[in-house]
């Protein structure tokens, strides 16, 4: 998928810019954008599952032709379509903030306020992101209507300024027209509430790479080394007949998560690996700091089935 991205500076400047999205980023951005919680062993049946409920919406041939889909008329469901729409604004939000903003690592905002014992009240925006010097945050917004009003983005710009945590500045970032051609408005209004607290980046990480490091912890779930860019990385194997172990003692959630045959044809089909830092002990033992580098995948590049974040997190398919 193209995207075409309206880009505004903090001093009004407008450009215009195309992002490639493969399928596979976005299941990554989709899977973890917005998540109040870390994600660890136990809850991957649920990522996965949210993956499979909304697969009507990500069909390959829409998905290339730079569109979501939709299900068939017979299935359609307005609520279901406007909950994947914004769950697309923030995955797509979360995408751009790593191309456009250059972020490390991001978080779900109202997660951060609890991490970082801020009070959950009032308007706040959705998403908390960090480069090597500096902290944004995001509202992030998905829209099946063909355009969004200047009126309307001032609004979305005014929502990603109040939140309570202090950041270096703010961005709007407006997904729009997602079923016939994805465009985003991408705004960056100025913001004079700057951070005080350098060691947010540093707590907040720790705790979203613990809950991957357990994945090597699990006996269940097989890794061995791979090496992409220079960089070693573990590959963290989610084989169905480990599935079935390692849950067995959550059958009745799993079946009303989602359909148990579905999702074990899915991941045979797919084979899915998650892929982990070599350093992922050190991050969950200490976070991340201003030194750490973000990891700039080559998405263009030979490695078809796979992708890999700014914060070294990613997945890997059989095809």
């Amino acid at each position: 998928m193209n995207i075409t991205v309206e880009i505004q500076d903090k001093v009004g400047g407008i450009s215009t810019e195309n992002y490639k999205l493969t399928r596979l980023a976005f299941a990554k951005h989709l899977a973890l954008a917005g998540q109040k919680s870390y994600l660890t062993p136990q809850k991957l049946i649920q990522t996965f599952a949210n993956l499979i409920r909304y697969s009507p919406y990500i069909q390959r041939y829409s998905f290339e032709n730079d569109k979501f889909s939709e299900p068939p008329s017979h299935l359609s469901d307005p609520t279901e379509k406007g909950q994947f729409s914004n769950l697309a604004g923030k995955a797509i939000a979360d995408f751009l903030s790593k191309r456009i903003g250059k972020s490390l690592y991001t978080q779900n905002y109202e997660g951060a306020m609890n991490d970082a014992g801020v009070p959950i009240k009032g308007q706040r925006p959705d998403l908390i992101a960090f480069t090597q010097t500096e902290r944004f945050a995001i509202e992030a917004k998905g829209f099946s209507v063909p355009n969004v009003s200047d009126k309307e983005m001032i609004k979305h710009k005014k929502q990603s300024k109040e939140g309570r945590i202090p950041v270096d500045y703010t961005v709007a970032c407006v997904s729009y027209n997602l079923y016939e051609e994805v465009k985003c408005n991408y705004y960056d209004p100025e913001n004079d509430n700057k951070p005080t607290n350098h060691k947010l980046l540093q707590s907040l990480s720790k705790k979203y790479y613990s809950g991957f490091a357990k994945f090597l912890e699990e006996k269940y779930f097989y890794f061995d080394t791979i090496e992409f860019q220079n960089e070693t990385f573990y590959k963290v194997q989610l084989l169905p007949r480990f599935f079935k172990e390692f849950f067995k003692d959550d059958y009745y959630y799993f079946k009303n998560c989602c359909h148990p045959h579905c999702f074990y044809e899915c991941m045979e089909l797919h084979r899915p690996s998650l892929l982990l830092p070599e350093k992922i002990k050190d991050f969950a033992h200490n976070g991340l700091t201003n030194e750490t580098k973000p990891f700039i995948f080559d998405i263009y590049q030979e490695y078809k089935n796979t992708y890999i974040d700014n914060d070294r997190i990613g997945l890997q398919i059989k095809f």
